[in-house]
């Protein structure tokens, strides 16, 4: 109910703004600490952002001037060995919104114009326990230091995932380290939960050569994977095109549940899921390249050495296995062999890609003085 949803943001900023006009920060019985939790939820939608942001005054956006007006008036309250608590928290979700606003490029430039903003974002940022102001900073610093984030990048896979879909996340990790030795990062392996994992995640999504994005329903719920999906996006200008950024489906029947979600990933490369995690790590391999030993070469080697050994066959019986792909549905079938053998035609329950290298596999037994061969 898209038109629900900007009608309530507008009266959500309007209240916001009356609020901050009232001696006790209050609007309609709401504290502003309250208003800004909302609008930040709200925040999670693209359309909402750019509705509430496209009011400008000399190509400037008012609401950009508000937000971090306001955000200056209290950012003291981080500071406070004894905070207000209200106040401490309004500023927890101004941050929030600031943040969710510089993940975007044409919004970022205005915030960096306002250098006092700048000078207490870097200060909030060299502080422990600020995950939210290190983010601002770091999308800050794509735009003010762009040389200094083009280090050099050797071989690395970054995995990005919500904490709902880790088991699914340790599976994929344990199968895509069996087929490829190139070094991959993911958080658990990597922080201790208790600490800024921004300042963990950050260098290591820059320095990635490869990013593999785990999305989900809970995924597209979250406004810190929004977060760190922008800044993916941001950084992946001197990644491989179409093999710098691949997305993994985690769950069956996914679909974008969040606009900003499918803004920023519809034309990416897109893994679909399957049971099969292990054939979801190859079809990831192959995208991207890394394969530890190619399949076509294992499957030249099985022809070749199959017709050599049939050639050379005293007592030979013969088994074929066809693999038809037919609509997805399961055959099952005897033919009769010229030889003394026979001829199988067996279908998985469900094929696992629409790009299939092997229509027809044949496996063959026979035996040569006295020993058995496949």
């Amino acid at each position: 109910n898209k038109k629900l949803i900007l009608d309530t943001s507008e009266i959500l900023y309007q209240s916001c703004k009356d609020a901050n006009q009232d001696v006790e920060l209050k609007s309609d019985g709401y504290h502003l600490s309250e208003l800004l939790e909302l609008l930040d939820r709200a925040f999670a939608n693209t359309y909402v952002i750019k509705h509430i942001l496209e009011d400008k005054i000399n190509e400037k956006s008012t609401a950009i001037q508000y937000f971090t007006e306001l955000f200056l008036s209290f950012y003291g309250a981080l500071l406070d060995p004894e905070p207000d608590e209200l106040e401490k928290r309004a500023v927890k979700y101004l941050l929030r919104i600031l943040l969710q606003i510089s993940s975007y490029p044409e919004y970022l430039k205005q915030l960096i114009d306002n250098h006092q903003f700048c000078i207490i974002i870097e200060s909030l940022a060299s502080r422990p326990k600020r995950d939210d102001a290190k983010r601002i900073w770091c999308n800050i610093q794509q735009i003010m230091s762009p040389n200094e984030q083009k280090k050099e990048r050797s071989s690395k896979i970054y995995i990005s995932y919500d904490r709902t879909d880790e088991e699914f996340c340790k599976e994929f990790v344990k199968e895509l380290r069996k087929s490829t030795t190139i070094p991959i990062w993911v958080d658990y392996e990597n922080v201790d939960l208790s600490d800024d994992v921004w300042e963990y995640v950050s260098p290591n999504i820059i320095s990635a050569t490869v990013v593999i994005t785990m999305v989900s329903t809970a995924y597209g719920e979250s406004t810190d994977k929004f977060q760190e999906l922008s800044y993916m996006i941001s950084t992946n200008k001197s990644r491989d095109e179409t093999k710098g950024l691949i997305v993994v489906v985690t769950e069956p029947n996914f679909n974008f549940n969040r606009s900003w979600m499918k803004d920023l990933l519809h034309d990416k490369t897109m893994v679909p899921y399957e049971n099969n995690i292990g054939h979801m790590v190859w079809n990831v391999c192959e995208q991207i390249g890394v394969l530890k030993q190619p399949r076509i070469k294992c499957l030249n080697w099985l022809f070749k050495n199959v017709r050599r050994k049939t050639a050379q066959s005293d007592d030979f019986s013969a088994k074929t296995l066809k693999l038809f792909l037919e609509n997805d549905k399961v055959y099952s079938q005897k033919e009769s062999s010229q030889m003394d053998g026979s001829t199988d035609i067996l279908l998985p329950s469900k094929t696992h890609s629409s790009q299939s290298i092997v229509t027809v596999l044949m496996t063959q037994t026979g035996s040569v003085s006295g020993s058995t061969w496949i």
